[in-house]
């Protein structure tokens, strides 16, 4: 898997910490960021750096379920997205849009927060 980042600042240290809001909790660390939402999950490499204006771009996976049990062999629905985020202080917008995606997702989060996900129902 490859990433793609904006350019870094020199001197600015790697992104990390845990990320929440909107049904989505966000994990960063140095080797890169675990996504999970009621209905998914995607990651991508790391480590994450923000450019002098405090975004990023990255390509990872995002993976989508359905509701009820899954089969043992279906085929998960496992794309290759691109992650755009702005960080503001202790708000982050990020926005995923996985390969064939008719529609951009975008979620408001903040720094230390953290949401009870209600997996698929």
């Amino acid at each position: 898997m490859t990433m793609q980042l904006t350019p870094v600042e020199a001197g600015t240290s790697p992104l990390t910490g845990r990320w929440g809001g909107d049904r989505l909790n966000l994990v960063i660390d140095a080797d890169g960021a675990r996504v999970e939402s009621d209905c998914a999950r995607g990651m991508f490499a790391g480590p994450i750096n923000l450019s002098a204006s405090g975004t990023f771009l990255a390509t990872g996976t995002f993976e989508t379920y359905r509701a009820g049990p899954q089969r043992a062999d279906e085929v998960s629905a496992v794309a290759i997205a691109r992650y755009a985020a702005e960080v503001k202080g202790d708000a982050m917008q990020l926005s995923i849009l996985p390969a064939g995606a008719s529609a951009l997702q975008v979620f408001n989060l903040r720094k230390g927060a953290s949401v009870k996900l209600v997996r698929c129902l």
